[in-house]
């Protein structure tokens, strides 16, 4: 009899440790879900990764027991059942990122993961995107690999367009009726065509220059009543399509552009000068005095901006031709470096005063400015601006392009490679088509890509 009972205890007890692993097991967390998934192409270099748990699990545990390669900083963030990682900067184009998650990552309740999961997605590498043809014309992106391209956007009528930071959505402007609206394209993987959404009926009115922000929470972009209207900068929020009304709606003002860090600088025509504001509450930050207001940058470290600044000089030299400016007084277009932070100062980069400079654009890495040059001295004065860079300081200034007749514009940095795209026209017959060249700065080579295109930029 104790014999039996000691047997059925024993049963119990058995029974018991078995119903106590199954119920610790059923409250253990699992990995139920990932993105990108298995073998996914996406086109974004700055690609979140979400795991979906079957439970809550505790940040700190996602920090040591999820390991990414390549590897890349980034942060961590947990809302109900979804580990989010979002990278601070982007994976590498073009390479493959395999993630592991390990068993024993804690959940909130304290309990692990039992088993792990590895598995890898591709990074789409770096396209460059452009319009073509020039006058009513569609997005196309080109890999420069193997010079390849395909259309991105079916509208026509493309008048201006930008990317988001991180590559997923490219927004333009296109002419709608006697309007022009804004659109979205979000690009898809692989070779499958974007989907285009009308982001803003804009009706009559010319909606223009769509700038989205680093942080993709906003849209900046200029908007004028009617076909001949004055333009005025519009802030528009991505998630609800809620303008922040904090512009000045009496000023004109035009040419939103965003630093790095995510303050956004536009020209008011009626005070003269550059305002940079907080788009969050419309705080102004700085307000810079420019008489001219065109061909501005933003400094990646977020503290300066460099812009156009119109001089009335005189030419010095004798040797005039008939093309060339006269030696009456005329206005030379400078580049000036306006820095606001940790002081406001104002330097000229430019310094000759024979010069005309336009079109800035900095490297990533701010170690150079590339820009269009021409010389007003009547002696070396040429139709065209040529690609001229130089360092932030405006040393060693040097020439790039040697095409007298050939205008250089539209400078765009690879946000990885020592490659600059840039735009380029013929100033003696305009009935040659605009092209666009990539200049490589470790080789020197200069390469047609595009012929009959304009406006390139380089999506991540």
């Amino acid at each position: 009899m104790k014999r039996r009972w000691s047997t059925l205890a024993g049963i119990g007890l058995a029974l018991a440790v078995v119903v106590a692993l199954a119920a610790a097991v059923a409250a253990a967390p699992r990995l139920e879900a990932v993105s990108p998934a298995e073998g996914a192409q996406t086109p974004s270099g700055a690609a979140a990764v979400r795991l979906t748990f079957s439970r809550a699990v505790r940040l700190e545990s996602l920090r040591t027991r999820v390991r990414f390669a390549p590897d890349v900083p980034g942060q961590w963030s947990v809302e109900g059942r979804v580990a989010t990682f979002t990278p601070s900067q982007p994976w590498p184009p073009g390479e493959t990122v395999t993630v592991t998650v390990e068993s024993g990552l804690k959940a909130a309740n304290g309990l692990p993961l039992l088993s792990g999961k590895r598995w890898s997605f591709h990074i789409a590498p770096v396209l460059l995107a452009y319009v073509s043809p020039p006058e009513g014309g569609d997005i196309y992106i080109l890999d420069t690999a193997n010079d390849q391209s395909r259309r991105l956007t079916t509208t026509g009528g493309v008048l201006a367009y930008a990317p988001s930071a991180d590559g997923r959505f490219v927004y333009f402007s296109a002419r709608r009726g006697v309007g022009v609206s804004l659109f979205v394209a979000e690009r898809r993987p692989h070779d499958q065509p974007a989907q285009i959404s009308l982001l803003l009926d804009c009706g009559d009115d010319q909606c223009l220059h769509p700038a989205p922000a680093p942080n993709g929470r906003w849209l900046a972009y200029e908007r004028s009543d009617g076909p001949n209207g004055n333009p005025r900068v519009h802030l528009l929020q991505l998630a609800d399509h809620q303008e922040a009304p904090f512009l000045p709606a009496t000023h004109l003002t035009y040419g939103p552009m965003w630093s790095p860090d995510g303050l956004l600088a536009y020209y008011d025509g009626t005070r003269g000068g550059y305002v940079v504001v907080s788009p969050e509450d419309g705080t102004e930050r700085a307000f810079l005095p420019n008489d001219t207001g065109e061909s501005a940058a933003w400094a990646p470290d977020g503290h300066a901006i460099v812009a156009v600044e119109m001089l009335l000089e005189k030419v010095s030299s004798p040797n005039a031709t008939p093309q060339a400016p006269s030696q009456a007084p005329y206005l030379a277009a400078h580049l000036w470096l306006y820095r606001f932070a940790p002081a406001q100062s104002r330097t000229d980069l430019t310094r000759d005063p024979n010069l005309e400079d336009a079109t800035p654009a900095f490297s990533p890495d701010g170690r150079w400015l590339a820009f269009g040059r021409k010389a007003l001295d009547p002696a070396h004065w040429t139709p065209g601006r040529q690609l001229w860079l130089m360092h932030p300081d405006g040393s060693y200034a040097h020439q790039v392009t040697h095409a007298p007749n050939k205008n250089h514009l539209d400078f765009a940095w690879h946000p990885t490679e020592p490659w600059l795209a840039y735009a380029r026209t013929d100033q003696t017959d305009f009935t040659q088509p605009p092209e666009i060249w990539l200049y490589n700065l470790q080789t020197g080579e200069q390469r047609l890509l595009v012929t009959n295109g304009i406006m390139p930029r380089w999506l991540p």
